[in-house]
């Protein structure tokens, strides 16, 4: 099978698109012909091995994940023998972060509870938009921040694959991002948008219940200007030394402040199977900004750490 191949950390320059041995499902998994993958964060960071200290996790010298792509869509070849409720034949989609990654290639192969069904009304390029992306913005306001009907949010870096979700819940919600992207984030529904390179929300005088910050790139006492009294600031990615000055200083600004400081450690595809629910009836519409091939991948991630993007970035596979 083909697949792009991480031969070292670096650059998009070392990948490679190769012919690999097609992967075999285990007991517990399933082999899925991939149609599409998407780029996020997570590729960044094991294309790039850093920040340093993740070597242990990504592979001292030699990178650990060879085949990046945590996102997937695609059909269940086959089944290994303890798998109960998913067959060949089956379409799905998922979060492989905490599966091997992989999705950068024509199969890989899943742990069972690393897929979901793939909701009925989308095709494989606007399912494959929605695990990562989606429950990193539903576990923040949700399960951390406990969002509720009447409160005000603010999302910074509101252009990329987060963004699009946060209207699913009835709130006043303000998207930060670039120039080039106010008017996509109009066409969100956004209730009011900001240029960061005009205005830094931080310091602007406005205050907001929750903050949920896709960039982290300032320390954790200028998110606290912008909070109202109990409010609740989340980190999903960003700078890695600004996110550890979060959890550094968190429990002494909760103390002092009256205000919360928090990192969410993404559970991968909990809550997925609401997300399909949502997403059948018309609550959630992924948005897409570029296709690329397979064989296109370092182009996409150029794009996408240059965030020119407007929505996921896909991979089609097949």
């Amino acid at each position: 099978m083909k697949a792009i191949v991480l031969t070292k950390h670096g650059t998009p320059d070392d990948l490679e698109l190769r012919e690999v041995e097609k992967p075999r499902p285990k007991g517990d998994e399933v082999l899925i012909a991939v149609h599409t993958s998407a780029v996020n964060d997570w590729d960044l960071g094991l294309l790039r091995g850093t920040p340093l200290f993740m070597r242990a996790f990504l592979g001292l010298l030699t990178p650990k994940f060879r085949i990046m792509g945590c996102e997937v869509a695609g059909r269940i070849e086959a089944v290994g023998a303890e798998v109960k409720h998913l067959q060949a034949g089956d379409d799905v989609y998922g979060d492989l972060s905490e599966s091997g990654f992989g999705g950068f290639a024509e199969y890989v192969c899943a742990r069972q509870d690393a897929v979901a069904p793939k909701p009925s009304n989308l095709t494989y390029t606007q399912a494959v938009a929605i695990p990562h992306a989606a429950m990193l913005a539903q576990q923040a306001l949700r399960d951390i921040a406990r969002m509720r009907e009447g409160q005000t949010l603010l999302i910074n870096g509101a252009g990329g694959g987060v963004g699009p979700l946060a209207k699913l819940h009835r709130i006043d919600v303000t998207g930060v991002d670039s120039t080039a992207k106010q008017d996509f984030l109009r066409s969100l529904g956004f209730d009011h948008v900001m240029d960061y390179t005009e205005k830094d929300f931080t310091r602007t005088g406005l205050s907001y219940d929750l903050i949920l910050d896709v960039k982290t790139t300032r320390s954790p006492f200028a998110y606290v200007r912008a909070l109202r009294a109990n409010g609740t600031y989340v980190t999903v990615g960003g700078s890695m030394p600004r996110i550890l000055q979060c959890v550094l200083f968190r429990r002494w600004i909760a103390k002092t402040r009256n205000k919360q400081i928090r990192v969410l450690g993404l559970k991968p595809n909990k809550g997925l199977d609401e997300m399909t629910r949502l997403v059948e009836a018309g609550d959630v519409a992924p948005s897409i900004d570029e296709i690329y091939p397979l064989g296109e991948v370092p182009q996409a991630l150029r794009r996408f750490e240059a965030a020119h993007h407007k929505g996921k970035i896909v991979i089609a596979v097949r």
